[in-house]
């Protein structure tokens, strides 16, 4: 891989290695590497997308039915998951594609950001569409980047602690997270209101070095060999998880829920930062947006991975499912008042929830597969499906939003929007998804390729 910049050439320079056999005794510091990396790669996307994202959109005056335009096509873009999942099948080597594609993912979104800024002061119309668009390409490489590196760690971590590991990294990256955004959150409250500009810009920037220091931590750990399976058209590749019987009802029972979701959850930080107030708030929206759920995964989430691992992948998919479908309900109360009160309670139900459904979730896309060689093209077509499903929610969001933007009733007492109308048909959506989680098979162990267990290997001789 060629790059004009010394430092991206040295940033790309381990991920040509060779894949390289994984001893047991290696395992402690690789599972430490992937907690801090993913401590900053979480913090990287906190910081350049969320709330601080759109509050530099609303400084550019992007309309509602642009940002459902926006969080669609960034969901139909998923569907490259498919050719990137391909050429990780074909060629077994995922640390060079996932380097490539996340290093210029994050240089496009900073770009995306610069450019946008600058072009403000000379047209609000380009700076939007620029803006925009930016983001779309930023977007496409980061759904290229995912089925090289979920595969790469399905390979590396065992099965019998896959469960315990997503808990334990999960809880240890929302801790971390918790500790940084809050005092960013109290700072940004407290820049002038004629700095706040200028104040999300360094945020972004701090944002922006800490996702190359993800980077660099990241390349120094290895790959183990993948078996590639053998060599089939592409489309006989996409085929084989359709085709599959037991894999068929997870896409159904995903297909539905992320319909419901995206419905009412695409454009809700939207609702957040403009109807709830959040951008005159910072430190409470950081409060119950993201530290308090952060810490309710800091305090569940290695519990709930002994749980998914101990009662079962199906249990705790449906419990995690059906917490996680309440949020819709809390954020139709914080119209009122007691807002912030109810976003808090709404994101603690949910995050424990979506932390038990992610985890019994990852365990299922990474066991139900045949092999270790075809997880990637699982997981691929998992979020292809979620592309689709999740696209057509967000553009009908956008859609019914635009349509319903002057419009309110009033109820008891309590004005409901546009936006209360997608929040409740997204909860009814989503209880009645529960459903179709009975069909989908309880996923029983793989054997991978045997790591040599036993001493560190011999040195070498002369």
């Amino acid at each position: 891989m060629v790059t004009p910049f010394p430092f991206f050439r040295f940033l790309l320079r381990d991920a040509r290695a060779q894949t390289e056999m994984i001893y047991p005794w290696q395992l402690p510091s690789i599972m430490r590497k992937h907690i801090i990396t993913g401590a900053m790669g979480m913090l990287f996307f906190a910081l350049l997308s969320g709330m601080y994202l759109v509050s530099f959109g609303s400084h550019l005056g992007i309309p509602y039915w642009q940002w459902g335009v926006l969080s669609a096509a960034s969901s139909f873009v998923l569907l490259l998951q498919l050719p990137s999942a391909y050429l990780v099948s074909r060629t077994g080597n995922r640390r060079t594609l996932w380097y490539a594609t996340s290093l210029i993912s994050r240089l496009v979104r900073g770009f995306a950001i610069a450019t946008a800024f600058v072009l403000a002061g000379f047209s609000g119309q380009a700076a939007r569409t620029v803006f925009i668009l930016l983001l779309v390409v930023a977007n496409c490489f980061d759904a290229i980047a995912n089925p090289p590196w979920f595969s790469w760690l399905a390979d590396i971590i065992p099965e019998r602690e896959q469960g315990r590991f997503w808990g334990r990294r999960a809880a240890w990256i929302n801790l971390a997270n918790a500790i940084v955004l809050m005092p960013i959150g109290f700072a940004m409250d407290r820049v002038r209101q004629d700095y706040k500009l200028s104040g999300l810009l360094t945020v972004f920037a701090f944002g922006f070095v800490i996702g190359i220091l993800d980077l660099v931590i990241h390349r120094t750990i290895p790959e183990p060999p993948m078996p590639i399976p053998p060599r089939k058209p592409f489309w006989r590749e996409v085929k084989a998880p359709l085709s599959d019987s037991r894999f068929r009802p997870w896409l159904v029972f995903d297909g539905l829920w992320t319909f419901g979701m995206a419905l009412g959850g695409s454009l809700a930080m939207v609702y957040f930062v403009e109807n709830i107030g959040i951008k005159q708030d910072y430190t409470g929206g950081t409060l119950v947006l993201i530290v308090i759920p952060l810490l309710a995964t800091v305090l569940t989430a290695q519990w709930l991975g002994i749980l998914v691992d101990e009662k079962g992948v199906k249990r705790m998919m449906f419990w995690g499912y059906a917490l996680w479908a309440t949020i819709p309900a809390f954020w139709i109360l914080a119209g009122n008042a007691g807002r912030l009160t109810w976003l808090a309670v709404g994101g603690v139900l949910g995050t424990v929830g979506a932390q038990g459904a992610m985890t019994a979730v990852n365990k299922l896309i990474t066991r139900l597969p045949p092999s270790s060689g075809h997880v990637s093209m699982y997981f691929a077509v998992t979020t292809c499906v979620e592309a689709v499903t999740g696209g057509l929610g967000a553009l009908s969001a956008g859609v019914l939003l635009h349509a319903l933007k002057n419009w309110s009733w009033q109820v008891g007492g309590i004005t409901v929007i546009g936006f209360h109308v997608l929040f409740a048909a997204s909860f009814v959506l989503r209880g009645l998804s529960l459903l179709a989680i009975s069909p989908i098979p309880e996923p029983g162990r793989l054997a991978r390729v045997p790591s040599p267990q036993g001493a560190r290997p011999p040195a070498p001789t002369s």
